[in-house]
């Protein structure tokens, strides 16, 4: 089995758990389950395992989960802030909007983790540094200065949290683009 299609299981592992619990754990749950799925299915379907290349995919896998999953929950927010918006009533939510988006933004930090480990694991695979491996590394640092200073504009300037969390959402698809157009394009 692919590692996309063990990022794609554990994906659709993720809603279906989430779908099927309903609580204000839901999110949790279904987070945890998805990134135990992801690496059960990796230790799962690989006889031989190095350590240094394990830690590379699985959390690499991690930080695409945690980017989808922030990708499900925003798109869930941005459609609860219509029904606010149209005067509809939203009974039985678990959490509110602004906590829900705190929720988000947290996601997204933990997805940027990952992204950090996989840069970090990358690093010591490699004996050469490639303009690959230099490029990542630019592209996670430009990563991290966006969620410090989002981090810093909510804590000390009152930077409202769903802008922050759009803006870093935003710039976490960037970063991932421009990791996987990287390599496409160093392949060629």
């Amino acid at each position: 089995m692919s590692f996309i299609t063990q990022v794609t299981i554990s994906i659709v592992i993720y809603f279906i758990t989430r779908i099927s619990l309903k609580g204000t754990s839901s999110l949790n749950i279904a987070s945890v389950v998805a990134a135990l799925s992801h690496a059960l299915m990796y230790l799962y379907s690989y006889d031989f395992i190095n350590i240094l290349p394990t830690i590379h995919f699985m959390v690499t896998g991690f930080s695409l989960i945690f980017i989808f999953i922030s990708y499900n929950e925003i798109i869930i927010l941005e459609r609860k802030v219509r029904k606010i918006k149209k005067g509809e009533l939203i009974s039985n939510e678990p959490f509110s909007v602004e906590k829900s988006y705190k929720i988000v933004f947290k996601l997204l930090g933990l997805g940027l983790v990952f992204l950090s480990l996989a840069l970090i694991s990358g690093f010591s695979m490699q004996s050469v540094f490639t303009a690959n491996i230099i490029f990542k590394s630019i592209f996670t640092i430009i990563a991290w200065i966006i969620y410090v200073v989002t981090l810093i504009g909510i804590k000390f300037f009152n930077f409202p949290i769903k802008y922050a969390t759009r803006s870093l959402f935003i710039a976490m698809w960037a970063v991932l683009g421009a990791y996987y157009m990287n390599s496409y394009l160093a392949g060629s």
